[in-house]
């Protein structure tokens, strides 16, 4: 009686519409997209259940912007009512190990890197293939155009599903580049149903190298509500400028992992020319990854007083970010980084270079100071501006920095440009 019944159900995604959709073949299904998915997106091609696998070379407890980028994303989507498995990559093992974790709306498979990738792979595809086989993907993403991204690309046409692959950076700016991972980069970009991008400059070069590719602008989110500054920042905020700021000194804060590509030792080497060394105090919080980057810290002949904080819980990290007059990202190349949203949103005025998206983020004179990348001179020049603004002007600059992130960054904003390319896009 029940199996023939014409019944009207509403719903919001994918766990509710397949227990039922089986039982009740006969039955209307409606669906109610959740806060943030506009009803444009279902609306644009037939419906289909949404079961997401994610593959990414960068994952917690991994740390860097990679890491927390991905699980951000990951998160988001799960917040949506998605179901987002992971596949992630993580310390070498040869034995090429798995652990898996189940989480709220999917779970998180932890794979060891085995020196022998095609190992690491061919486990990636056995745990692909047994979940699809009980409940099939909808979309497999490949978070970054290395490793991840080609995996993605080859799992979902096994599969036959549609591929995306989601460029943040290094994996385009440098992969593309290094002979032993640029294949990868290549077939990721080439096969993928589609590609997001983190700065326009990005998107402009990829489709000249693949015209026919459907490429999309995909921004970082920052979490506002987790950058709240509570009592505990406060202390770790005056330790610091206690410590730093004795002498009148602005502070400059670095922050993350301090690799060649961050462009540490070109910025210092521009203000030391430039005679602004003893205006400066650098707050470093992170990993000096890059030789030559702690060699110069570690030099008070090269370097201005700085205090050093390891990695630690990204709890901590507002204290540190508003201990800070100023944060210098003066990248050789980047993607979108976290530090700069997390900064600005704090109101911590940045000196960047235009590499990546940053130039698209910062607007020069207004809500910071902008340089073209590897340009020495240009560089001292933005810092002495920087260092030049009295207190209400640094203050006016910073309520414009933390304004224009929070209405143009937002958590929101990244999770519906996900869904946009995820839930619209049948290939």
């Amino acid at each position: 009686m029940i199996r023939t019944m014409r019944m009207t159900w509403t719903t919001t995604w994918r766990a509710d519409l397949l227990r039922t959709q089986p039982f009740y073949p006969e039955a209307e299904v409606k669906l109610v997209a959740p806060l943030g998915i506009g009803s444009h997106l279902l609306s644009m091609s037939p419906y289909k259940p949404s079961r997401i696998l994610w593959i990414t070379e960068r994952y917690p407890p991994l740390t860097g912007g990679m890491a927390v980028s991905a699980l951000r994303q990951v998160q988001g989507l799960r917040r949506r009512g998605l179901r987002v498995d992971v596949i992630a990559f993580t310390e070498t093992d040869p034995r090429a190990l798995v652990s898996t974790v189940p989480r709220d709306g999917g779970v998180d498979h932890h794979l060891s890197r085995s020196p022998r990738r095609g190992l690491t792979a061919q486990k990636a595809w056995r745990l692909t293939s047994f979940a699809h086989a009980s409940s099939p993907y909808t979309a497999v993403v490949g978070f970054g155009a290395g490793m991840s991204g080609y995996l993605a690309a080859t799992f979902a046409a096994w599969l036959g599903c549609p591929s995306a692959v989601l460029v943040r950076g290094n994996d385009f700016d440098q992969d593309w580049f290094e002979p032993h991972r640029s294949h990868w980069v290549r077939e990721a970009l080439s096969r993928a149903c589609v590609v997001g991008a983190v700065s326009h400059d990005m998107i402009r070069r990829i489709r000249a190298l693949f015209p026919e590719q459907d490429v999309r602008f995909v921004p970082n989110g920052v979490d506002l509500a987790g950058l709240e500054m509570l009592p505990r920042d406060e202390v770790v905020r005056s330790e610091a400028r206690s410590r730093l700021a004795a002498d009148g000194r602005s502070i400059v804060g670095l922050f993350g992992e301090l690799k060649y590509k961050k462009g540490v030792p070109f910025w210092l080497g521009a203000i030391r020319e430039a005679g602004l060394i003893d205006r400066v105090a650098l707050l470093v919080v992170g990993k000096w990854v890059d030789e030559e980057t702690r060699i110069l810290l570690n030099d008070p002949g090269l370097a201005p007083p700085s205090m050093h904080v390891p990695f630690s819980n990204r709890k901590r990290l507002p204290g540190y970010y508003k201990a800070c007059d100023f944060v210098a990202l003066p990248s050789h190349f980047d993607g979108m980084p976290n530090v700069l949203l997390e900064a600005m949103a704090l109101g911590v005025v940045p000196i960047v270079s235009d590499a990546g998206a940053m130039g698209e983020i910062v607007e020069d004179g207004r809500t910071g100071f902008v340089f073209p990348a590897d340009d020495r001179r240009a560089a001292a020049e933005a810092t002495a501006r920087a260092l030049d603004l009295d207190a209400d002007e640094r203050a006016r600059m910073a309520k414009l920095a933390s304004q224009s992130v929070s209405e143009r960054f937002s958590l929101e904003r990244e999770t519906d440009a996900l869904c946009e390319i995820l839930l619209s896009k049948r290939r």
